[in-house]
């Protein structure tokens, strides 16, 4: 068993089930329902943390967790060499059924996970009955089996997994479903058996991605089986850089103009602030605002972050950051401290020639600090602009 920790810090903006046409009339008159209008939401380790006044303690929504922060998951593999993209959905090429099997491993929810819309499912969109959210999946996909061995907490033997493939397939036939087709997949699944021994199986397994899908905690791990050995992926904590990393990207969204900040901690900076000069009557927010301020509380640590909106655009601060914690987080880690910010423009026009005048990161403590704004509609790299104590 391998413990991985790492904590993101991530903003995301509250979307809506509604049809393209209703967002295109509120995008050219968002006063008539400001309740349609995205939202600033903050995501620590993919759970919402709820502001109710400034400076109170944020709660935590989503996802349940239990202390450890961890679930339990469902493994598969396929025997075709193949790799598919994260969001596949072929369950009949994988042995462990995503029906009817066992959940046999655990991933860690205290991992930086992208997040992608399995089946068009709306994460904003609240089940009637129990109130949970339902849809924007989370993954973390690697065709190298790498970086998704830091998320897997435990990891089941190839052995087990084919085993509850025999009995699901010989508890198939013996109720008269699909015989030939069952009988076939159960005489590969006993020639795989027979062929490879435990050991051979799990060393030679890419488990090449971690995601949840379908619903909340539903979380799936795919591998193939492969004649290449995996290498374990080994932290070396003197390779991690002593910095902090900048990176503003102006992405294409279907129905809001969106500014994705991502900021890597790596340095005892005490504090980074990050300003994206924005014409404040461009900006979307579904209620008025000039500050919010969030805490995260993790054991002994606290890690405060504020957002504001006025005339200088979006002012984005992380302070408070425990030296102690970013240092742990590298040592046993690898990493520091990732903090992502999504912010939403009402529109495109002057975006990029905003953005690239003048957008300043400043931090408490002198470092290293590397970044660069981007934009989806051109090759332009600008620089970002450092300014120290």
């Amino acid at each position: 068993m391998k413990k991985v920790l790492k904590m993101l810090l991530a903003c995301v903006p509250l979307m809506v089930a509604c049809s393209g046409e209703d967002m295109s009339e509120e995008q050219n008159n968002p006063s008539t329902d400001t309740s349609l209008l995205p939202s600033t939401e903050i995501y620590v380790q993919g759970q919402l943390l709820a502001q109710e006044g400034m400076g109170t303690r944020a709660n935590y929504q989503w996802p349940k967790h239990t202390e450890e922060g961890w679930e339990t998951a469902r493994f598969s593999i396929r025997a075709d060499s193949t790799i598919p993209d994260y969001t596949d959905k072929s369950s009949a090429l994988y042995y462990g059924r995503f029906q009817g099997g066992n959940n046999k491993g655990k991933v860690y929810t205290y991992y930086p996970y992208g997040h992608y819309n399995d089946r068009d499912l709306d994460y904003y969109q609240k089940d009637k009955k129990t109130g949970n959210n339902i849809g924007l999946f989370r993954y973390v996909y690697d065709p190298t089996g790498m970086t998704t061995q830091l998320p897997l907490m435990e990891i089941p033997l190839v052995e087990d997994i084919l085993r509850d493939e025999v009995e699901t397939l010989t508890n198939d036939i013996n109720k008269g479903s699909n015989v030939a087709k069952n009988t076939a997949e159960l005489a590969k699944v006993n020639k795989l058996l027979e062929d490879y021994d435990s050991e051979y199986l799990n060393s030679h397994v890419l488990w090449y991605v971690v995601k949840e899908v379908g619903m909340q905690y539903g979380w799936h791990v795919n591998g193939v089986l492969t004649k290449d050995v995996v290498p374990n992926y080994v932290i070396q904590p003197d390779k991690v850089p002593n910095n902090v990393e900048v990176d503003i990207h102006q992405q294409e969204h279907q129905d809001w103009n969106e500014i994705k900040t991502s900021v890597h901690i790596r340095a005892d900076v005490e504090s980074v602030t990050i300003n994206l000069p924005i014409r404040e009557e461009n900006i979307v927010e579904q209620d008025d605002f000039d500050i919010r301020v969030y805490d995260y509380y993790y054991k002994e640590y606290t890690i405060k972050h504020k957002i504001t909106h006025n005339a200088q655009g979006i002012t984005i601060e992380i302070y408070d950051i425990p030296a102690t914690l970013i240092e742990t987080l590298k040592t046993q880690f690898g990493d520091g401290l990732t903090v992502e910010v999504h912010s939403y423009c009402k529109q495109a026009e002057g975006i990029w020639e905003d953005l690239k005048k003048s957008c300043v990161v400043r931090t408490g403590k002198a470092c290293t600090v590397n970044g660069q704004i981007t934009s989806a509609f051109n090759t332009e790299n600008v620089p970002i602009t450092i300014m120290h104590p």
